[in-house]
């Protein structure tokens, strides 16, 4: 009996230990719309295409939904500027994730892990030698500067 109640206890202790997810709100630029699938009745498959306003760099997100996101994603154009919802969340590989919940008025079915959704990003700076520009290098990764505008892009 005293076993079964160890074993719960570090079963309810690790569950504890998982990092939580976190939600945010953002703004975004809708960059494309691509029609990935498309049957009589109209779309089933979209990628939507965003850019990342407020965060430093060049950050875009290419987020993939089903038919009711694609019926609802057709009224946006191009250049559009519209409200995020984002899901902050711990990956299984040890990190944490992001994707986008909501566009607009649009709810996202998301679906962790499934093709077609993704995120891209850098921030690139001058390199200067002896007071002229020789160069420039970029980084991938989100620095401090980044994670404070965008606390969502955290990987840690």
């Amino acid at each position: 009996m005293n076993k079964a109640l160890a074993l719960s206890a570090v079963v309810l202790l690790a569950a504890s230990c998982k990092p939580k997810d976190s939600h945010w709100e953002s703004v975004c630029q809708i960059v494309s719309r691509t029609v990935v699938q498309q049957e009589k009745d109209g779309p089933t498959l979209v990628d939507l295409e965003l850019e990342w306003d407020p965060c430093t760099g060049d950050q875009f997100q290419v987020i993939r939904g089903g038919k009711d996101f694609a019926a609802c994603t057709a009224k946006f154009k191009e250049g559009q500027y519209v409200p995020v919802h984002v899901l902050h969340y711990w990956d299984e590989r040890g990190y944490y994730r992001w994707t986008i919940e909501k566009v607009g008025d649009c709810e996202r079915d998301v679906q962790l892990g499934s093709p077609g959704s993704f995120e891209k990003g850098q921030a690139c700076e001058d390199v200067v030698y002896h007071g002229r520009v020789a160069g420039f290098r970029c980084s991938r990764k989100a620095d401090k500067k980044l994670v404070s505008i965008c606390p969502w892009m955290a990987r840690e």
